[in-house]
């Protein structure tokens, strides 16, 4: 099967080399981030109902864990071709239009990663120095900052990288 049949089927085309390298512990992760979530709302909300004994900080956990499964799915999203697109204006152009179109919008969308990646890192070391906590718990704010930034910037180099592979 080749990639325009895996990627016409709607299933995501299997990652080779250093993508896969890239790829694998970031799907780990975000598996382990929303069953993580999964847990502990569900046993949050079993706990409530049946014993009236609620998941002491539950809201907060999930908030920190929210941020960090956001922050890995913006490079995974990257990495398999699903960024927003609009096919219908890509269509309406000739294929020797699309080439450099894809590539422009790639570059500009690396810019904007960039750019989030560069305002979540300056908003973490803010937190971080007036030292932003959870409501209950009191977990430090500048962890899902960090991740942010982390996610955005790995986001923007592979916006770059990948530029041009995923073709219409």
């Amino acid at each position: 099967m080749s990639d325009e049949d895996s990627e016409d089927a709607g299933r995501p085309v299997p990652a080779a080399g250093w993508r896969r390298f890239i790829e694998t512990p970031l799907i780990a992760c975000g598996a382990l981030a929303v069953f993580a979530m999964m847990f502990l709302s569900v046993g949050d909300a079993l706990l409530r109902s049946l014993f009236n004994a609620p998941i002491f900080g539950a809201n907060d956990y999930t908030q920190i864990i929210l941020s960090i499964a956001v922050s890995i799915s913006l490079p995974l999203c990257v990495l398999a071709g699903r960024v927003i697109a609009i096919d219908t204006l890509v269509a309406l152009l000739s294929d020797r239009l699309r080439r450099p179109v894809d590539v422009l919008v790639s570059v500009a969308g690396a810019v904007m990663m960039a750019y989030l990646a560069w305002r979540a890192l300056l908003n973490a070391r803010e937190a971080a120095r007036f030292a932003e906590t959870t409501l209950l718990l009191q977990l430090p704010l500048d962890i899902s900052y960090y991740a942010l930034a982390a996610g955005s910037a790995l986001a923007a180099l592979l916006l770059l990288t990948e530029s041009g592979r995923h073709e219409s």
